[in-house]
């Protein structure tokens, strides 16, 4: 599903990548780990053509990661960031449906129910619709981002960090809702040994 072949990058003089390669099948939940600085957000940013590797290619589902190809895979990936932003003013509800009123995604807008039950599912009760970003904690604002990820329906999603706002039983909530969807590709970057023990491969950079 996802090749990174024989990839060097170096950013202000400093190596980051020599000669990598990395491969994610098609279904898997693969972590990356690693100290902070290695590179593990790049690797992000590379998959979505935000960053070119001086050398390598990159392969998303047999396709190579070029000018041409670029738009075919980012409408194929979802992304949560460390920090969610996918959130602004407003109420919830409003911000949550957002993405969704974009052109790509409009076939995708879920209904107020729909909504309810992935909220169930993540331990969130459903009068965190009425509230507004500032009033809610980081733990709430990574689910719903998680949330927002899955209704997008994507082959792939991108996860930077995702549990580390998250107790254990809410990770645990997020794994089993993420994890074992055998319908998605998971590629995420975590310190979080708890997380790392639900995935299915770890690469270690």
């Amino acid at each position: 599903m996802i090749n990174f072949k024989n990839i060097y990058l170096a950013v202000n003089s400093q190596i980051l990548f020599d000669n990598l390669n990395l491969s994610v099948l098609k279904g898997e939940k693969t972590a990356i780990k690693g100290r902070s600085g290695k590179g593990k957000t790049t690797l992000f940013n590379m998959l979505m053509g935000f960053v070119k590797p001086d050398k390598g290619e990159i392969y998303f589902d047999n396709l190579i990661l070029n000018r041409n190809n670029i738009s075919k895979i980012r409408k194929r990936i979802a992304w949560l960031p460390q920090n969610p932003s996918i959130i602004g003013r407003g109420k919830i509800i409003e911000q949550l449906i957002l993405p969704f009123h974009f052109k790509i995604n409009k076939t995708l807008l879920p209904d107020h129910k729909s909504i309810e039950m992935e909220l169930e599912k993540l331990n969130l009760d459903k009068s965190i619709l009425k509230s507004s970003f500032e009033e809610i904690s980081g733990g709430e604002k990574q689910r719903l981002g998680i949330i927002v990820c899955k209704l997008l329906k994507r082959d792939v999603l991108l996860l930077d960090e995702p549990t580390s706002a998250l107790d254990k039983s809410n990770l645990n909530s997020v794994a089993e809702y993420l994890l074992k969807d055998k319908s998605i590709t998971v590629l995420s970057a975590s310190h979080d040994e708890e997380w790392l023990r639900h995935c299915d491969k770890i690469i270690d950079i």
